[in-house]
C-alpha cells in the first residue's frame, strides 16, 4: 500500500512539472512577442520623428499612429498573460498598423524621404520588425493550441483571410 501512495504521488509530481514546464513555454513565447513588440515601438517612434517634416504624409495620421504606438506601449507594460490582455494587445496592434499604412502610402508619394538613407533603413527595420513580431506569434499560437490554451491565442490574418485595411 505504502508503494502505491508513494508511486502515486511521484507521479502527480511529475504531472505538476509537466504542467509547470508547459505554462513556462507559454509565458516565454508570450514574452518573446512582447518583445518584438516593445521593439516595433521603438522603431516607429524614430520613424515618425523622421517624417514628421514631410509635406505629403497626412499629418493628423502620423499624430494617430504617435498615438497608438503610446497606447500599445503601455498596454504591453501589462505583465498579467489572460485573453483580456491578448485581445487589447492585439486590438492596439491592429490600430496602430491601420494608421501606420496611411502613412507609408504617402511615404511612397514623399521622394525627398524615399531617396533618405536614414528613413529607409527605419522603414526596412519596421519591415524586420513585423516579420519577427509573426514569427513571435506564430510560435506562442502553436504552444496555446498545443496545451489547449485557446483563450491566449494571438489571432492574426490566416492564409485563407486576407489582410484588410481600413481606408
Amino acid at each position: 500500500m505504502r508503494k502505491i501512495i508513494t508511486i502515486t504521488i511521484l507521479f502527480l509530481f511529475q504531472s505538476l512539472n509537466v504542467f509547470s514546464q508547459e505554462d513556462r513555454e507559454i509565458n516565454q513565447n508570450w514574452s518573446n512577442v512582447k518583445t518584438q513588440l516593445e521593439l516595433k515601438t521603438e522603431v516607429i517612434l524614430k520613424f515618425t520623428g523622421k517624417v514628421k517634416k514631410s509635406k505629403i504624409i497626412d499629418q493628423s495620421e502620423l499624430k494617430q499612429t504617435e498615438i497608438y504606438n503610446t497606447e500599445l506601449k503601455k498596454v504591453l507594460e501589462n505583465k498579467i498573460l489572460n485573453q483580456a490582455t491578448v485581445s487589447e494587445i492585439r486590438k492596439k496592434n491592429n490600430e496602430l498598423n491601420t494608421h501606420l499604412v496611411r502613412i507609408l502610402v504617402g511615404l511612397e508619394s514623399d521622394f525627398k524621404l524615399t531617396n533618405d538613407d536614414s528613413v529607409m533603413s527605419l522603414y526596412d527595420q519596421l519591415s524586420n520588425s513585423e516579420i519577427q513580431i509573426l514569427a513571435a506569434i506564430k510560435k506562442h499560437n502553436q504552444s496555446c493550441v498545443k496545451q489547449n490554451k485557446k483563450e491566449l491565442i494571438f489571432e492574426i490574418h490566416g492564409e485563407n483571410k486576407a489582410p484588410s485595411v481600413e481606408f
